[in-house]
């Protein structure tokens, strides 16, 4: 229910005020000459924000729950001395908060700087051209409004994405610590791994939607996407790093556990091999032991060296997907709806 509020919400905030204040019919008319679904860029953009900006919301919350209940679905395949450090995870005192909150004051500044050369006329409004000769001309018309909401909104979703960074960067070091002194490889159930893939991929997800919606800004011609593409490719950047580097640290350690105890066994079976040439009751004995060692030997042999089973990979490629079927869709429903208008 908030997830869906908090756009309107903020829809509202821009749309009403805009149209009070007289905006769509004093703008100049060839602002809509790169419109989509008869929206000018402002009005594009205030949508597109709005999403974000719920979207935002509703997954912080979502991620932190999701990521405890993992982590506590963990806890079997980690050592003892790991609980003490999990709980300073959670501790609320932990100085992690206060970095955190440093790092989305930096990205509001970047926020601020990035509206600035990026929403037409605001660097007018402000009187600051003689600064910022780069930022976009003014749309003739358009009330001042409009550029100072994207002044408020825009550093507020940077203010989150500056804390986003920030906490996937630490936490991921946090979950490398965990890998590296704490986890316990059983090559017998694999599957108990299975909350430390899901912690990763969910982390990588929550990037790669959120720059799915962001990439709405440029199905509209009048935006300017300088400091967009940047940005944009810097988050899918980050969606690699949060997802693949605690993957291949558990292939390295599944594949180093099976190699120690494929050595062991394979020792194992070469001991016994040389009794069983033996014609005593030794040999005899060593025969007997022979098929459950090799059929050991085989079950370990074939365990998966990656945390990922195909059901996972293949939801995993679907979310990868998300991007292009809404670059696709949204092209598609942009031309059904210029073709009826």
């Amino acid at each position: 229910m908030v997830a869906a509020s908090v756009p309107l919400i903020l829809m509202a905030s821009f749309y009403l005020p805009a149209w009070l204040l007289g905006n769509y019919e004093t703008m100049e008319r060839g602002a809509w000459s790169g419109s989509v679904f008869g929206l000018d860029p402002f009005s594009w953009a205030a949508f597109v924000v709005s999403l974000l900006g719920g979207y935002t919301l509703s997954v912080t919350s979502f991620s932190i729950l999701r990521d405890w209940e993992d982590m506590v679905r963990l806890l079997p395949v980690l050592d003892e001395k790991a609980h003490d450090l999990l709980a300073t995870w959670r501790s609320p005192g932990r100085p992690q908060l206060q970095y955190g909150r440093m790092a989305g004051y930096a990205g509001m500044v970047l926020g601020i700087f990035v509206m600035l050369v990026t929403v037409p006329g605001l660097v007018d409004v402000l009187h600051l051209r003689f600064l910022l000769p780069m930022g976009p001309a003014p749309i003739e018309g358009a009330v001042a409004f409009v550029s100072l909401w994207f002044l408020v909104m825009g550093p507020v979703l940077f203010y989150i994405l500056g804390q986003g960074l920030f906490f996937s960067i630490s936490e991921g070091v946090f979950l490398r610590r965990l890998q590296r002194q704490y986890l316990r490889i059983d090559l017998l159930d694999i599957d108990r791994l299975a909350p430390l893939t899901r912690i990763a991929m969910r982390r990588s997800v929550v990037w790669i939607v959120g720059a799915t919606l962001g990439s709405l800004f440029f199905l509209s011609a009048g935006i300017e996407r300088t400091a967009l593409e940047p940005l944009f490719l810097g988050i899918c950047v980050i969606a690699v790093g949060v997802l693949m580097p605690p993957l291949i640290r558990v292939h390295q350690h599944i594949v180093r556990t099976k190699k120690e105890e494929l050595d062991t066994l394979r020792a194992a079976i070469r001991e016994e091999r040389d009794l069983a040439l033996d014609r005593d009751e030794r040999g005899m004995q060593a025969i007997a032991r022979l098929p459950g060692l090799i059929a050991f030997e085989n079950r370990i042999d074939q365990v998966r060296e990656w945390p990922v089973d195909f059901g996972t990979a293949s939801r995993f490629a679907l979310y990868l997907g998300i991007p292009v079927f809404s670059w696709v869709g949204g092209a598609l429903v942009e031309k059904l709806v210029d073709a009826f208008l």
